[in-house]
């Protein structure tokens, strides 16, 4: 494949992923600014991929957001995860036991990906989607998974939040040292919380998946409203800790 042919789709990539759970709508002005290339180059790409449903354009707006057949790939990606339904039964478990909202996620750059998600039938629900991202750094399975990587990885990680990070909430860490701070309270105590970090009123805690490799490969955590998971916090903790376990052993882990 010509050099061109290969920039040309890094270029089309480096736009898909601009599209997060958080910055669900980019103009072309913006993504120009954003991407540092020329208005014409962008254009292109998103007329490429809108014209392939990768992306669609609001017809008012002008704006452009993810398209079908992006969430068409996405739906195969998570719907043949090992992770997801291996994952799954416990996740119904730790559900009835909970009764809140359960969540499954990984790692991906400097966020999180839903990958899949247990519903509560209790009033005041968490507004996540499986196959949407947030920074990992504003939650509990954020923490805990960053907690489990290598300490290189830690220092880019910081690197770049001491420039990217942003405020969801008046609790988001956005601090670098505070963050290390946490990442080391998480690897002592083997799970991470997140106290209105994302959402203000919701609280979330959050266990390690091991794989065989023995890596941190996921995050299970519980999320709820906040006075409801104080309730039963020790439970919380200790039956997300119980479910991160037993999903690491079907795993491999050992």
């Amino acid at each position: 494949m010509a050099k061109e042919q290969v920039s040309s789709i890094l270029r089309a990539l480096n736009i898909l992923e601009c599209f997060t759970d958080t910055d669900t709508e980019w103009t072309l002005k913006a993504l120009v600014e954003h991407l540092d290339l020329p208005t014409t180059t962008v254009f292109r790409q998103l007329s490429t991929l809108t014209e392939r449903q990768y992306l669609e354009q609001d017809p008012i707006r002008k704006s452009y957001r993810v398209g079908p057949r992006l969430l068409q790939l996405a739906s195969a990606i998570m719907g043949q995860s090992d992770l997801r339904r291996t994952a799954r039964p416990e996740l119904e478990r730790l559900s009835e036991a909970a009764q809140e909202t359960i969540h499954l996620s990984v790692l991906l750059d400097h966020e999180i990906f839903y990958l899949d998600k247990v519903e509560t039938h209790r009033s005041i629900v968490c507004n996540t989607r499986v196959g949407s991202r947030v920074p990992a750094y504003a939650t509990g399975c954020g923490k805990i998974l960053l907690a489990g990587q290598s300490p290189a990885y830690i220092d880019q990680y910081c690197q770049w939040m001491a420039e990217a990070a942003r405020p969801l909430t008046a609790h988001t860490i956005t601090d670098p040292d505070q963050l290390c701070q946490a990442l080391a309270l998480a690897r002592q105590r083997g799970f991470a919380v997140d106290d209105g970090e994302i959402e203000e009123g919701l609280s979330c805690v959050a266990a390690p998946i091991y794989d065989m490799n023995q890596r941190v490969a996921a995050a299970v955590s519980i999320s709820g409203p906040t006075y409801r998971m104080e309730e039963d916090w020790e439970m919380m903790i200790r039956e997300v800790c119980q479910t991160a376990a037993n999903i690491s052993r079907l795993l491999g882990h050992r």
